[in-house]
Parts: structure tokens; sequence; C-alpha cells
């Protein structure tokens, strides 16, 4: 090899050395900008989970506000026909004594009218026969708030029992009602502090 193909050799190398200089560095700014835009999107990123954080916590807190009014609206909603169905039960009671008065005051009419007109032998004036279906209607009401007052308090009594024993005694659907309240009692005397 001559001189002139070393120096053009080395020529080449330096151009190709300038050239590959020339791309790492614009490889090192390329990387450098896409490391300055990675570090921006993680930022947003951060941004956009904190955001979904508070966004899902306010959702969460709305959802608990609006059970909480509907709660509060459901109860007062009892209250309110709790209050009605006592103001009618006592106002049954007291035309039902009114009835027992009633009766006895046309019974007493009818013998006062029969000790003056003994020949008129009419029967007493039958009573009209509207009150028996809802009397009916009321007492299986009744009845069937008792029997299901009963039941829970059986349950409970169950349920609370020493060694729990008191369930097998129970009928078999109820059995399974005590086991379940048991657990829950025991679950709550576990979480409540010492």
């Amino acid at each position: 090899m001559n001189r002139k193909e070393i120096q053009r050799k080395i020529e080449l190398a330096e151009t190709n050395r300038r050239e590959a200089a020339a791309r790492v560095e614009a490889t090192r700014k390329r990387l450098e900008e896409l490391e300055e835009q990675r570090a921006e999107v993680l930022g947003e990123s951060e941004l956009a989970r904190r955001a979904l954080t508070d966004f899902e916590r306010l959702s969460e807190q709305s959802r608990q506000e609006l059970a909480t009014i509907d709660l509060e609206a459901a109860t007062q909603e009892r209250d309110r026909i709790v209050t009605e169905a006592a103001a009618a039960l006592e106002a049954a009671v007291t035309l039902l004594g009114e009835i027992g008065a009633r009766r006895s005051a046309v019974v007493e009419a009818h013998q006062r009218l029969a000790a003056l007109n003994p020949e008129a032998r009419s029967p007493v004036p039958e009573e009209p026969n509207i009150l028996d279906g809802p009397w009916q209607r009321m007492v299986s009401a009744v009845k069937s708030q008792l029997d299901e007052k009963l039941e829970a308090d059986l349950v409970d009594a169950a349920a609370r029992s020493y060694t729990g024993q008191a369930i097998n005694a129970l009928p078999e659907h109820l059995r399974t009602l005590a086991t379940l309240r048991r657990k829950e009692l025991q679950r709550r005397s576990i979480r409540r502090p010492s």
C-alpha cells in the first residue's frame, strides 16, 4: 500500500469517525429528548393515577352519602308509617271498645222495648257483617308480626346461649339463622377492643 492509499484510508476512516460521532451525538440528543419525554409522561401518568384515585374515592364517598340519604329517607318513611299504624291501631282499639258499648246499648234498648210490649217478639236487630273480614285480616297480621318477633327472640336467645346448645332445640329453619347470628356475635366480640 502506498502513501496515498493509506492517506485515503485515514481520510475515509476520519470521515466515517465524524459521521459515527455525529450519529452518536444525534442519538445521545434523541435519547435525552426521549428521557425528557419519558419523565414528562411518567409525571402525567402519576398525575392521572392520583386523579383516578381521587375520583374513585370521591365516587365511593358519593355512593356512601347516597346510601346514607336512602337509609335516612327509608327510615323516615318507615317511622311515618309506624306512627300512622300506631294511631290507626289506637283508633281501632277505641272503636272496638265503642262497638262493645253499642252492642250493649242495642241489647238494653231491645230489652226495654220487649218489656213495654211483651207480645212483640222481635229479635235483636242483626249487626252488619262488615267487621269480620277486616277483623280476620287484622288478627292474621298481628299473629304474623308476633310469630316473627317470637322467632327473632328465639334465634337471638339461642345464639347468645353459653354453649350454643340451645340452637339444637330450635326448629330446622331457625337453627340456620341462629348459627349465623351466633357467628356474627362472635365476630363482633373478637373485633371489640378489650
